[in-house]
């Protein structure tokens, strides 16, 4: 008689199955659309219980709200050997390499992206505003670097961050919106030219 033999269980950590969940919910939502998804959906694709999903959100809002957060760690890490570069480097080649790579990032992330456009609710402001502060006073803190050193002449180094940011993600985001195919070296240029008109425009000009 053979006797036949047990897989062992695999049991994931939470962390785990919190990043599954959020994984299955972009592909998830970015086919079907915000309106569309339910939650079942999501935990279909994510080859969970439904009660699982409760475990680790409230609602599909606030899924998209840790994408977004998820989104700016993401870029934070990413963005943390342009940090390194800080004084090493010449300042405005470090400006257009910071820009032209905040388009590249946001054009690798359609999907995502398009999710995180897709839901707005008073539930999740706190959390996107939040998430978004955190990359912004990172860009801030190099922009009042540069100005310390004499090469930006920025008179509010963290609202230049806010105008930088918002001014280059929304437009590629925008773009990725339009039927039209991107037109990446387009973005890239558009991008330098901002960046280097909103660094060393006269203060008060």
């Amino acid at each position: 008689m053979v006797t036949k033999l047990k897989r062992p269980r695999v049991v994931k950590s939470a962390e785990d199955r919190r990043r599954e969940l959020l994984d299955a919910a972009v592909k998830v939502l970015a086919q079907r659309g915000f309106g569309s998804t339910t939650v079942a959906d999501i935990t279909k694709a994510a080859g969970v219980a439904k009660g699982t999903f409760y475990l680790y959100f409230d609602s599909k809002e606030h899924v998209v709200a840790a994408l977004r957060e998820r989104f700016i760690n993401e870029l934070t890490e990413h963005a943390m050997p342009f940090v390194q570069r800080i004084g090493r480097v010449d300042w405005w080649t470090l400006a257009d390499a910071v820009v032209e790579d905040m388009v590249d990032w946001t054009l690798a992330r359609r999907d995502h992206i398009s999710v995180l456009m897709q839901s707005y609710t008073p539930e999740t402001h706190h959390l996107l505003w939040e998430a978004d502060r955190q990359i912004i006073l990172l860009l801030a803190e190099g922009l009042q670097a540069g100005r310390d050193q004499g090469a930006f002449d920025v008179g509010d180094p963290e609202l230049a961050a806010w105008f930088l940011y918002n001014g280059i993600i929304y437009t590629v985001v925008q773009q990725m919106l339009q039927p039209e195919p991107v037109d990446r070296d387009r973005l890239v240029a558009a991008a330098r030219e901002l960046g280097r008109k909103l660094l060393s425009a006269p203060s008060g000009g």
